[in-house]
């Protein structure tokens, strides 16, 4: 068959039925000799990037394919014969400029003696598998990323929990409520992208799960609802869980008359916004352990939030309340900012 587009002048009833095969496929065919020159191609060829069958005889070809590729494909071809295949994946030029992958295959045929006579193939559109293939590769460095992450933060809840545990009972009792927090908050960010997960959102769930039966007459909350960052929500919710863990057993909720209010609001300080969360426990006499613990919350509240996250915290006592103060960035860097 000659390099021309339509069907040889002659053929016969099985050439046509093979032709009609072929130019059926999905595939752009083709045939070549010696070290890539082409002799013919399928129409799908031509439809795609809109080149004549004179502009791709030979290794005229070789023009529709990206100039970084160029070197690629040529360097497959002088290996083709040693591998007894043609096999790479290049960027093809369409008719309307723009480039898609193919994967570039051929294999041989030989005649009696054994001798390659000509090659025989097809260049299929992988495009779309290769940008599925690149997001595989983002979501599963940014899986490891996060998992290495959050062993590290098992890791230090561990230590600093059997640093301050008075016996293995504590320990284990205060590890597990630990882990739970953490748990709860994962559950938030595997719906992130889905559902944003607002300063609201992390209070009533770590609220409910520890205090559910004295949230509606002991609990107030009030604020917009502000979005926070994924990364941010971690560390964050840590924090919440030991506000209030450390309310339940030695502060307002841990008496019937004491009442919590949680108070938060965006306000702007140097040249960026920030988003202040006002902790205050009141009505009911603050217990000594609480008020000069120096234990895993106390030191996540004053160096962990400050160092992870950026943030200003300060906590106060007195002799029947307690005020925590938390001032987040809402901004990491320039450009980078922390609301959705």
């Amino acid at each position: 068959m000659g390099m021309r587009e339509g069907k040889p002048a002659s053929t016969t009833r099985t050439e046509r039925w093979l032709l009609t095969l072929v130019e059926g496929m999905p595939q752009m065919v083709w045939r070549a000799v010696g070290n890539g020159q082409w002799t013919w191609a399928s129409p799908q060829w031509f439809r795609y990037t809109g080149l004549t069958p004179e502009e791709s005889l030979g290794d005229a070809w070789l023009d529709a394919i990206h100039p970084e590729d160029r070197g690629l494909a040529v360097s497959a071809w002088r290996m083709a014969d040693t591998l007894d295949e043609y096999q790479t994946e290049l960027r093809v030029r369409a008719a309307d400029g723009r480039y898609k992958w193919f994967r570039v295959c051929a294999d041989p045929v030989h005649d009696g003696d054994n001798t390659i006579v000509e090659w025989l193939g097809t260049s299929t559109d992988v495009h779309d598998l290769r940008q599925l293939q690149a997001e595989q590769k983002v979501l599963v460095a940014e899986l490891q990323h996060r998992t290495r992450n959050l062993i590290a933060v098992v890791h230090s809840i561990f230590m600093q929990t059997i640093s301050s545990a008075a016996s293995v009972d504590d320990f284990r009792n205060r590890f597990e409520n630990r882990l739970a927090a953490l748990s709860r908050v994962q559950g938030l960010l595997s719906t992130s992208q889905q559902n944003p997960i607002t300063i609201r959102s992390l209070l009533d769930l770590e609220l409910n799960a520890l205090a559910e039966a004295r949230v509606a007459e002991q609990v107030t909350l009030s604020g917009p609802d502000t979005i926070i960052r994924s990364a941010t929500a971690q560390t964050l919710a840590l924090g919440v869980h030991e506000l209030s863990t450390n309310a339940l057993k030695y502060g307002a909720l841990s008496h019937c008359g004491g009442r919590l209010h949680i108070r938060w609001y965006e306000h702007a300080a140097n040249d960026q916004q920030w988003l202040c969360l006002e902790w205050n426990e009141t009505g009911a006499p603050i217990a000594p352990e609480a008020q000069h613990g120096t234990g895993y919350g106390r030191r996540l509240i004053e160096y962990a939030l400050p160092r992870q996250l950026g943030a200003r915290t300060r906590i106060r006592f007195g002799a029947d309340h307690m005020t925590c103060f938390i001032d987040l960035p809402l901004r990491r860097g320039a450009g980078e900012v922390e609301r959705g």
